[in-house]
């Protein structure tokens, strides 16, 4: 008992330093500068809305990975220029089963289930070098193991917003495996009618963060950051 709780600390201490947060300023951007310190050091410039990943705060700055035109980037941005996403609406967790949990409230409702990886079903493709390494799945660059074949993978997440069922493509779990329901979270926006489905997912050395974003009731996107 006391080693599982002590590793629930360790989670909540990593998660309050690593988070997924998007840029709220009242000038409508940011800037983001290679180091933390305002000198001639602007690196690129995010619209407020922004989605970024928050990991090893430096006195006033924000260490953050974000993902823009298709590219992985890194810098620093004011952490008052911020909003971590865990600040908008906590919607609470009702059912929490192996294979699937429920989150709902009186304005949103989130399941999100899991089902094993079945490898006949599936293209697998290994390291010519070790054909003990998987590289990838389907053709596809995957997250969840570090080049093991994975057990479990998501099912399906369904969305319900005022009543309104959202769907979410396929394309959103694709590539996607070792999912951790229960470290999944949901906030909801509502001045912006913006609901954020995130999670933290791992076979203890794949790890990984991923976000879902459904804005005004469509799914929007899908953002991955490695905070562990």
């Amino acid at each position: 008992m006391k080693n599982v709780l002590c590793i629930l600390f360790l989670l909540n201490l990593s998660f309050s330093y690593s988070q997924f947060a998007i840029v709220k300023d009242s000038d409508g951007y940011v800037n983001v500068r290679s180091s933390g310190e305002i000198a001639n050091n602007i690196s690129d410039k995010l619209n407020n809305g922004f989605i970024v990943y928050y990991f090893e705060p430096k006195g006033n700055w924000a260490n953050i990975d974000y993902k823009k035109n298709g590219k992985e980037l890194n810098g620093y941005i004011y952490k008052g220029k911020i909003k971590f996403i865990s600040d908008f609406t906590n919607i609470p967790l009702k059912l929490d089963q192996v294979t699937e949990v429920l989150f709902y409230s009186p304005n949103v409702k989130v399941k999100i289930t899991e089902s094993p990886f079945v490898k006949e079903k599936h293209k697998l493709q290994f390291l010519k070098e070790d054909s003990r390494i998987l590289t990838k799945i389907d053709d596809l660059d995957f997250l969840g193991t570090d080049g093991e074949i994975p057990k479990r993978q998501y099912k399906s997440i369904e969305v319900q917003i005022n009543n309104i069922k959202v769907p979410i493509p396929n394309e959103a779990l694709r590539n996607l495996y070792e999912p951790s329901l229960y470290n999944s979270q949901i906030n909801y926006d509502k001045i912006n009618d913006i609901l954020y489905i995130q999670s933290s997912n791992s076979d203890g050395a794949g790890g990984y963060e991923i976000i879902w974003v459904i804005e005004k009731k469509k799914y929007k996107t899908r953002i991955e950051a490695y905070g562990f």
